[in-house]
């Protein structure tokens, strides 16, 4: 894939880590756990520019956005921090934690159906 496309949803990751100053609390296999588990409950918006996702995207849907990246990162943080490989006591437990914040796409962001008409 061309190295000018880009996931959105981790630079607002990584931006809201330097936000909460995960990079000096906690380590490295604890910061790609949380990205990893961040991500997945993220919608993919691939870019090529951030400058055109900007100019393009409404501010209502960049707060929504923004939001849900919290909530995920939030999720995330409970999820390493209650790191049931950890725990001998309770290994059989799992904890699941959703995101409540999923979006409905707007019109123009309607997937693919694979279907095309020709007139």
């Amino acid at each position: 894939m061309e190295s000018s496309i880009n996931n959105y949803m981790e630079a607002l990751v990584d931006k809201r880590f330097i936000e909460l100053d995960f990079y000096q609390n906690y380590t490295h296999d604890q910061i790609t756990d949380m990205k990893c588990i961040s991500l997945n409950q993220l919608p993919t918006l691939y870019i090529r520019h951030r400058l055109d996702m900007l100019s393009a995207t409404s501010q209502k849907r960049l707060m929504e956005y923004n939001k849900m990246v919290s909530v995920a990162v939030e999720n995330a943080e409970k999820m390493v921090l209650n790191d049931r490989r950890q725990r001998e006591e309770d290994a059989e437990s799992i904890v699941v934690y959703m995101s409540k914040d999923r979006f409905e796409l707007e019109d123009e962001e309607l997937p693919f159906s694979g279907v095309i008409k020709l007139d």
